[in-house]
């Protein structure tokens, strides 16, 4: 890209810039943890108020959401191992570049998101191939299951940052409802605790987001597997359990320490049976 893409940033978009920028400002340090470039490029592309982007994320908020999507792209490219021409389905897709970190030349990738986010999606990262498809719909527009066709190849569910923003009777209807629809297929999605939900609720209201609420907290995993006997765990990844952090930074150093013994962020890896 070669011209600045300038656009509105009202509420919807901000919300889908806070990750996008996060993992840019990841890629710009000297020792990445997650290291996407293409959301960088973007970033760097943007005619946006970046002042006001910034001031909305903490340096502990651009590590947990780089290290969401370094943790699902881990749980992607093994999958991908076992399902070379399998299928991944990113809901709440938002400005996601996970395609361009984890694909294998092979799979089918398929991104849902409401009209608005989808046509912001568009704008800026236009599907790269025949191999990509964008869905714009809800995820409780169960017609997506029509949409995504034959999974005897494989299909993995990512849906990062979108569940903790509905209440849990909606959740439970969600994945009971696609769960038998769907034998065979996993998911895998982030979960914050009730201490978590209160923390990350302050500043979301400090950012001025008013309107984003977290809904639903969880802590064990078999609350859900308990929901339907299509559901079965496979396991569960604690936040900042596997990466190193540089000893001089001792307030990342001590929100982590916080997050290990309080599990206030977690991702669910489930399967449907």
């Amino acid at each position: 890209m070669n011209t600045k893409i300038k656009i509105e940033l009202g509420r919807v978009q901000e919300t889908l810039l806070l990750p996008l920028v996060s993992r840019a400002k990841d890629a710009e340090k000297k020792q990445p943890l997650l290291n996407d470039i293409k959301a960088l490029e973007i970033y760097r592309q943007l005619d946006i108020n970046k002042k006001k982007i910034l001031q909305n994320l903490t340096t502990i908020g651009i590590l947990g959401l780089a290290y969401r999507a370094y943790s699902m792209d881990k749980v992607i490219k093994d999958f991908l191992k076992k399902h070379p021409k399998g299928k991944i389905l990113d809901i709440g897709a938002g400005l996601d570049t996970t395609y361009y970190r984890c694909d294998n030349g092979k799979a089918l990738w398929y991104d849902l998101d409401l009209p608005d986010s989808i046509a912001l999606r568009t704008q800026l990262l236009p599907p790269p191939n025949k191999r990509v498809t964008y869905l714009s719909k809800s995820m409780f527009d169960y017609s997506w299951i029509d949409d995504i066709g034959d999974i005897s190849n494989g299909l993995l569910i990512t849906i990062p940052g979108v569940l903790p923003y509905f209440k849990e009777d909606e959740v439970k209807t969600f994945l009971t409802t696609i769960a038998p629809k769907l034998k065979g297929a996993e998911i895998v999605f982030d979960v914050i605790s009730e201490f978590g939900k209160f923390f990350v609720d302050m500043r979301i209201k400090k950012a001025g987001m008013k309107e984003a609420h977290l809904e639903w907290a969880i802590l064990q995993p078999q609350i859900i597997t308990g929901w339907s006997k299509h559901i079965a765990l496979v396991n569960t990844i604690k936040f900042f359990d596997d990466i190193s952090i540089p000893k001089q930074q001792l307030h990342i150093r001590t929100a982590l320490y916080f997050n290990k013994i309080l599990d206030i962020a977690q991702i669910f890896h489930l399967k449907f049976v």
